[in-house]
């Protein structure tokens, strides 16, 4: 019996935004740079009523850099579908790690910050774009703090454990 999948050993990549044609395809959007691991899965685990939930897929059609329609085994029709709109799109962390796929910040999301000298921050509930700003949202203390992302500033990371420890700028964390 094979046991089930833990959602700390996976990572979020994206969701599914709608249905598509009458056969049950959906259209999913995902981080850019995640579609040649989409494209050789042979599954996608869905956030369905608080579990992760296999979807085998049975093709892809890549639409952009960042979304594709996809058709799943077990979905054949846009009513079935349907129920699954909004769902969030996990797989499991040691692909990313094995995959020669270019890190992007947004990988980061569900991850756990850490400072060098504060210790654990918090988890990383959201990645934001503000044009060319990327900005992180961080549950500090049963409180949002949004902490502004800089690459250079990483001094580990660990998409395995999904840790990344970063020199948050000084007084941001006392200021939020």
């Amino acid at each position: 019996m094979k046991k089930s999948i833990d959602k700390a050993n996976c990572t979020e990549i994206g969701f599914v935004k709608k249905t598509h044609g009458i056969k049950g395809e959906l259209l999913i959007y995902y981080q850019e740079g995640i579609e040649e691991i989409i494209d050789e899965s042979e599954y996608i685990f869905f956030e369905y009523e608080g579990l992760l939930v296999p979807f085998f897929i049975e093709s892809v059609y890549s639409i952009g850099p960042d979304s594709a329609i996809v058709h799943f085994e077990t979905l054949s029709s846009k009513e079935i579908s349907a129920s699954f709109v909004g769902c969030k799109l996990y797989i499991e962390s040691e692909k990313l790690s094995q995959s020669h796929i270019h890190f992007t910040p947004f990988m980061m999301k569900g991850f756990t910050l850490f400072d060098p000298e504060k210790g654990e921050i918090g988890e990383i509930t959201v990645v934001d774009d503000f044009g060319g700003n990327v900005v992180l949202t961080v549950l500090f203390k049963n409180k949002e703090i949004l902490i502004p992302f800089n690459e250079e500033l990483i001094t580990h990371f660990n998409s395995t454990e999904q840790t990344v420890t970063m020199n948050c700028p000084e007084g941001l964390i006392e200021l939020n």
